[in-house]
């Protein structure tokens, strides 16, 4: 029994417990009904205003209704392409600290703005940070978290 407890948390160790996925925004998540104030921290331009970094809150689940909208230049398009980032399928991020959000640029890949997270996974939650990267030359955006989830606590006894 306590091989398979020792087992069982090992697999939980190396497997992520929260991801992000990335989808078009044409979904209710993207809706402007989601945008929150205050304004100035929930939607912010980069690039002289060609890309947008949009907060959205749709309410539900607790711990999981943040997701993230970006907007962006496509070298191959006139209009604004539109990605929508969540923790995993329609379920968002448990917060987002817009507040403290940072970006630098490097030509090579773009501009990376970084947005620290709170994922949440049942009860437990943890603080990740959740870089975009949007590259204008090849109409990229790719979204990368950092840090990892807590060990699990040891179940079972002795």
């Amino acid at each position: 029994m306590r091989l398979a407890c020792l087992t069982t948390a090992a697999i939980l160790v190396a497997t992520p417990l929260a991801a992000q996925t990335m989808r078009d925004c044409d979904t209710f998540e993207a809706n402007a009904r989601n945008t929150y104030g205050p304004y100035e921290e929930t939607i912010r331009e980069f690039a002289n205003g060609a890309i947008r970094v949009i907060a959205l809150d749709v309410g539900e689940p607790a711990g999981g209704s943040f997701h993230v909208m970006v907007t962006y230049p496509h070298p191959e398009d006139p209009w604004q392409h539109c990605a929508l980032i969540s923790s995993e399928n329609n379920i968002g991020f448990g917060w987002l600290n817009m507040a403290e959000v940072e970006a630098s640029y490097d030509a090579a890949i773009g501009l990376s703005v970084t947005i620290p997270i709170e994922t949440v996974s049942g009860v437990a939650s943890w603080d990740q940070i959740l870089t975009i990267t949007v590259n204008q030359a090849t109409g990229t955006v790719t979204p990368v978290l950092s840090g990892n989830a807590p060990a699990p606590a040891p179940t079972g006894s002795k």
